[in-house]
């Protein structure tokens, strides 16, 4: 399930009905315990907004620009401005409704990085054209949850507008040290980057999966789009270990490329990854089956380990 950013609720009841936040909270709390705590609190805060005459998320009429970082999940009118940061390759779909292309990249800001998943075939055909450093801004996308992973889609009503006049995009992309924590200090359900080791590799895995949606399927068929034309989509376990703990880290679809890097025979993937430091960003999770720790890695950068060290330790 995916939930709507609390505090933004929050923002935008406060500014429509001329009540402080804690104010509005109070109200959300009293709501709560009205319904006998059988509501969540964004669908409490959805209430109070209607019983104060605000209207929530009109975003159509008036898309919002959000720092990477900043993007709330369910959104249906984002605008944002990123530098492109990875380019991945088209891939052709077909489903039992239609068919089509898929194209994705990758776009960072000063606060963060997110992928780009394009559907519209208007946008995919000049999709050749972006090459890594390119400036891109972006207006009516929606944001949606993929693998736990916050991305942003556009479809026939969104724009994509290359290297834009009078725009500029800074990534701190040589200050490693900016945004870096541990596994000891990251808390469970949140995302952030560690600096890692590459401890273990388990045999690359495939399964089938939608092309349109990337969820997995059974016999062709997707419980969102029906009979597809299944792709075959790698995963990979590593174990990393940061000098804190040592975890169990699965990277996903283009990730897990990323790390494969066309190698073909397991021993080779093993014999390349084992040792390689690098920096992995992405969310630390419980795996309920083993009650362990997971990482569920979104992006995996490569850098100079000494480079790195020496910033770190300055």
């Amino acid at each position: 399930m995916i939930h709507e950013d609390f505090d933004s609720l929050i923002k935008q009841i406060s500014e429509s009905s001329n009540k402080s936040s804690e104010e509005i909270q109070k109200l959300i709390q009293e709501k709560i315990k009205e319904l006998q705590d059988l509501i969540s609190k964004e669908g409490a805060a959805h209430i109070v907004a209607n019983e104060l005459g605000v209207k929530l998320f009109q975003q159509s009429a008036s898309p919002t620009e959000f720092k990477i970082k900043e993007i709330p999940l369910g959104h249906n009118a984002v605008n944002l401005v990123g530098k492109v940061t990875n380019v991945f390759e088209i891939r052709s779909f077909k489903t039992e409704k239609r068919e089509g292309r898929v194209a994705s990249l990758m776009i960072g800001d000063e606060t963060g990085k997110l992928r780009i998943t394009i559907w519209d075939e208007k946008i995919i055909d000049k999709f050749p054209q972006i090459k890594d450093g390119d400036i891109l801004k972006i207006n009516n996308g929606y944001s949606k949850e993929n693998n736990g992973f916050k991305e942003v889609h556009l479809g026939s009503k969104s724009q994509l507008l290359i290297n834009p006049e009078g725009i500029s995009v800074e990534i701190k992309e040589n200050n490693f040290t900016d945004s870096i924590t541990t596994f000891e200090k990251l808390n469970v359900e949140t995302f952030g980057t560690v600096f890692a080791t590459i401890v273990n590799v388990y045999e690359p895995k495939f399964y089938e999966a939608c092309p349109q949606c990337n969820k997995k399927v059974f016999n062709n068929q997707c419980m969102i789009h029906g009979l597809v034309e299944a792709k075959q989509v790698p995963l990979i376990s590593l174990v990393i270990d940061d000098g804190t703990q040592s975890l169990r880290a699965t990277c996903f679809r283009d990730t897990a490329e990323q790390i494969i890097n066309n190698e073909v025979l397991f021993e080779n993937i093993k014999k390349n990854l084992l040792g390689k430091q690098m920096l992995f960003r992405g969310r630390k999770k419980i795996n309920e089956m083993y009650n362990t720790e997971d990482f569920n890695i979104a992006t995996v950068t490569e850098i100079n380990p000494k480079e790195f060290i020496n910033q770190y330790v300055s």
